[in-house]
């Protein structure tokens, strides 16, 4: 994380492009089935792009880099397990905020909470993320758990959108939404 310390917000999205590409990317002859429903040739794997080390220490400085950079404060980031836990912890132990996961389905003992990690309610600045958006159906999802487990949702947030939706999902919504890279960053095809 140190070497990225003195380097705004444009410069770690950048540096993220590359690593995406490099670890993350891949393209076939034959379409991907995607968890969206939808198929690519293009098939962009987050989780695989930044699970070393280095990789998503770059993706959580990225991520509050562009949060600090719109002024943007929170005390808890997370979203659906298993899109958001890497990202969201490692943001967590950088910013020194708390982390949450939301789980597919709510537990059928104890608590039966469906989120895990931090306490949410109406004073926890939270940020809604999710590693890459296609449709956008997940991290609403997950911004409704979130919502009616009281929180004050002040951003939603992914590494990659893969198309036009959740923009104007979230803007319907009124929740503030940042993609740190589009399709457009990787040359591929937008999803509809």
């Amino acid at each position: 994380m140190s070497d990225y310390l003195d380097v705004s917000a444009a410069q770690l999205r950048s540096v993220l492009t590359e690593v995406v590409r490099l670890r993350g990317y891949a393209r076939a002859a034959e379409p991907f089935k995607l968890s969206s429903g939808g198929t690519s040739f293009d098939y962009v794997d987050m989780r695989r792009a930044v699970a070393k080390g280095a990789d998503l220490a770059l993706a959580a400085q990225a991520v509050i880099a562009t949060l600090d950079e719109e002024e943007i404060e929170f005390d808890a980031i997370g979203g659906m397990t298993m899109g958001a836990d890497p990202v969201s912890h490692a943001v967590s132990m950088l910013a020194d905020v708390s982390w949450f996961s939301v789980r597919k389905a709510e537990k059928d003992h104890g608590t039966k909470n469906r989120v895990e990690g931090a306490r949410l309610d109406g004073e926890t600045r939270t940020v809604v993320f999710e590693d890459t958006i296609s449709t956008g159906r997940s991290v609403l999802e997950a911004l409704d758990v979130v919502q009616h487990a009281g929180a004050n949702v002040v951003c939603a947030v992914t590494l990659l959108d893969r198309g036009e939706a959740a923009t104007k999902l979230f803007a319907a919504r009124q929740v503030p939404y940042l993609a740190l890279l589009s399709y457009r960053d990787l040359a591929i095809e937008p999803l509809n």
